[in-house]
């Protein structure tokens, strides 16, 4: 399988991915990338900060750049706010009802 190496690139920095992942092929990386990009952007929303200029470089074993997603690619699609259906971390917690008969008295 070839590895895909996902690096991200903000405005004023650029860290670079070193370990890289196995994927089947590029239209993976890109589901993987633009689930990363929706994490990073959680995360943003969460604690803080810009949630423009970024970019995720997916790039080859050869360090040549195949593919570049945007924040506007994970949050835009045909000038309206994506949606999404489902959970890329699996940790959001489930609410569950409350019966009468299991609420703590």
């Amino acid at each position: 399988m070839p590895r895909y190496f996902f690096h991200v690139r903000d405005s004023d920095s650029f860290s670079p991915d070193t370990e890289g992942q196995e994927l089947a092929d590029l239209a993976a990386a890109r589901r993987e990338a633009i689930n990363a990009n929706r994490e990073i952007l959680g995360e943003k929303l969460l604690h803080g900060g810009a949630l423009n200029n970024r970019q995720i470089q997916i790039a080859d074993e050869s360090g040549a750049v195949l593919f570049t997603l945007n924040t506007d690619d994970v949050l835009l699609q045909d000038g309206h706010y994506r949606i999404f259906e489902d959970d890329v971390t699996q940790s959001a917690p489930v609410a569950h009802p409350i019966s009468s008969k299991s609420a703590p008295e």
